[in-house]
């Protein structure tokens, strides 16, 4: 039913943004204007009904599927706005952490310093910059993606190298589970969109793990970092041997 009420808020909107009223739309489908009000209140299209009014609007019904998709698609880029406010506290930038990676507000009281109250507020703000709808009883429902995309050179970027990136570069990596390659090579700008489109992939897998893994007890669960980087770059220490003529 959910889903019927979401198939028809697309197809008004479509209707809106082609200028069509009712009555333009009954002839068209064959119908009088009383039982399309009907259908665009009620439902119930057929596939064949819905095919045809696919038709009148210009589109195939995959069409609408994927205009449906992408507008529930989370929001993976946050305004300059959202992070500045995110990095300003630090308590409200591990509750972002915790309620994008799916804690639930039980599970922040038991494992950290934050009264019931504190969180809620916490969770009001997190409401108000459109991060999460709050829901009765502090459940959360992410409105952006679990994994957004932090504006480059934005708030959050420069946070996380200025505090996180430091600490978390320290270790030898010699923990088990733990991995640190560097490679650095001389690519073609082809060869480094090719490598891009690799390590993206290899992301989305990442993401896909962590989000199949939640079903896991936090109990049987581990803090965790994976830092995938790639940019044309020449190290300072190698360019001042550099020869005058061959300088880049």
């Amino acid at each position: 039913m959910a889903q019927q009420q979401r198939i028809l808020r697309e197809l008004k909107l479509l209707l809106r943004e082609r200028g069509w009223t009712y009555a333009q739309l009954a002839p068209r489908l064959g119908l009088s204007e009383a039982s399309v009000k009907r259908l665009f209140s009620r439902g119930g299209f057929t596939l064949e009904r819905l095919d045809k009014l696919c038709e009148q609007l210009g589109l195939e019904m995959s069409d609408l599927f994927e205009r449906l998709q992408r507008r529930e698609q989370p929001t993976s880029l946050l305004t300059h706005a959202q992070e500045l406010e995110i990095v300003s506290d630090p308590k409200l930038f591990l509750v972002t952490y915790l309620v994008l990676n799916r804690w639930s507000a039980a599970e922040i009281l038991a494992r950290f310093n934050l009264s019931e109250r504190e969180l809620e507020r916490y969770l009001i703000r997190l409401d108000r910059l459109k991060l999460i709808e709050l829901q009765p009883g502090n459940r959360t429902r992410l409105k952006v993606s679990s994994a957004p995309a932090w504006r480059p050179g934005g708030p959050v970027q420069r946070y996380v190298h200025r505090r996180l990136l430091s600490e978390f570069f320290t270790s030898d990596f010699s923990q088990t589970h733990a991995e640190f390659t560097m490679y650095g090579v001389i690519l073609s700008e082809g060869a480094l969109a090719r490598v891009k489109r690799v390590l993206q992939n290899a992301l989305r897998d990442c993401q896909d793990i962590s989000a199949q893994d939640a079903a896991m007890p936090l109990s049987a669960r581990n803090g965790a970092a994976v830092v995938l980087a790639l940019r044309p770059w020449s190290y300072s220490g190698f360019d001042e041997l550099r020869r005058p003529a061959a300088a880049r």
